[in-house]
């Protein structure tokens, strides 16, 4: 396990027990210090997750996880206060913007969620052949990793990439349905 497979997999239960601290340590003396703990290891991985966001496969299922909880908070946050008070217009335009909110935070957790499902629960693409190249793609801030197998172009993580890409090697992978992943690669003698 590489350094950043550790810290993409210590994300989601490193949220638990700090959720956990907080609530026990709510209405204390303690609660102060715990916040600037809790915050410091929340700084910690917004800070590290532009950098390691391709460096594994773990890395990859925690973004998809990451938009499905803010999708749903952003869906479900504006439904808490809705206007009561003001002219009907007032009220109508509060509530256009609402749901407005309401569905762009369930559309971005619907997109991500069926990344997730595809993956993890439904039979993977199993491609075997040549590789034939290697590249990233352009045009965005973080270009993705590409590798064309047996004429099926399939996303990589980085140090997958770095392999693949020093030469021809035959391959079998599996390939997630959503996000269009590499989960599992085995190298085939020729």
């Amino acid at each position: 396990m590489t350094t950043a497979e550790f810290i993409a997999a210590c994300v989601w239960p490193s949220v638990l027990v700090c959720a956990f601290a907080l609530l026990k340590a709510r209405n204390t003396a303690a609660f102060p210090y715990v916040g600037k703990i809790v915050f410091a290891l929340g700084l910690t991985y917004i800070v590290l997750l532009p950098l390691y966001d391709k460096s594994s496969i773990i890395a990859v299922n925690d973004l998809h996880i990451f938009m499905v909880v803010m999708g749903l908070m952003t869906a479900g946050a504006p439904l808490w206060q809705l206007p009561l008070y003001g002219s009907w217009r007032d009220k109508a335009k509060a509530l256009g913007s609402t749901i407005l909110i309401a569905v762009l935070g369930c559309g971005v957790a619907w997109y991500a969620g069926r990344m997730l499902f595809l993956d993890h629960l439904t039979p993977r693409i199993v491609i075997e052949g040549l590789v034939e190249r290697a590249w990233r793609s352009s045009g965005s801030r973080k270009a993705d990793y590409l590798v064309r197998i047996a004429n099926e172009t399939v996303k990589t993580t980085e140090p997958l990439y770095e392999r693949l890409q020093k030469g021809r090697s035959r391959v079998r992978v599996e390939v997630g349905r959503g996000s269009n992943y590499v989960y599992d690669i085995e190298y085939l003698s020729d």
